[in-house]
């Protein structure tokens, strides 16, 4: 490909990673909002874990769920410059991201247990809230939020790049680029 086609494919693929973004960075719906506040007891703190979470987990799918290699690297250069205005504004918003980040790779990252991924990344939403010692409808409940987030994310990764098609006679390892 020319060095102009890369230019305008690049800057496709920016394109579709802000329409991903866009989708996944919108304010928290009502209901989670309501739940995570009754938790914490503080519209702040939930408003701001709940939009970490719909952040972490939309890197996450970008990484794990994307057609192309490039895609997680494109949103995730997005989001660094989402973060750098609010840091600007409120320099602890920047530190809070970052340790909330951290942790939800850990929680990615970590293998046995026999606890689910969804599981523990909802601990890691709770404890950023200030419950570290979740009840278990608590953690169930944030166990829907982050299924149900990764859905929307999903969708929305869907939407804005395209779904996967293969021609249903060859087999995937016989498909080259």
């Amino acid at each position: 490909m020319s060095w102009w086609g890369e230019w305008r494919a690049a800057r496709a693929r920016k394109r579709r990673a802000g329409a991903y973004l866009q989708v996944m960075l919108g304010a928290p719906d009502s209901i989670d909002l309501e739940w995570m506040n009754g938790v914490v007891n503080n519209e702040r703190v939930a408003h701001r874990e709940l939009a970490f979470g719909r952040r972490a987990i939309a890197l996450i799918v970008a990484e794990h769920d994307a057609l192309d290699d490039r895609t997680a690297s494109n949103v995730a250069h997005l989001l660094a410059a989402v973060i750098d205005r609010e840091a600007s504004n409120e320099p602890e918003m920047g530190r809070a991201w970052i340790e909330r980040w951290r942790a939800y790779s850990a929680a990615l990252a970590a293998r046995g247990g026999g606890e689910s991924i969804s599981a523990r990344l909802a601990k890691v939403l709770l404890a950023g809230a200030g419950v570290p010692h979740a009840t278990s409808p608590e953690i169930a409940r944030a166990t829907q939020f982050v299924i149900g987030t990764r859905s929307r994310a999903n969708e929305a990764l869907r939407a804005a790049f395209g779904e996967a098609s293969m021609p249903e006679d060859v087999r995937p390892s016989a498909m080259r680029a």
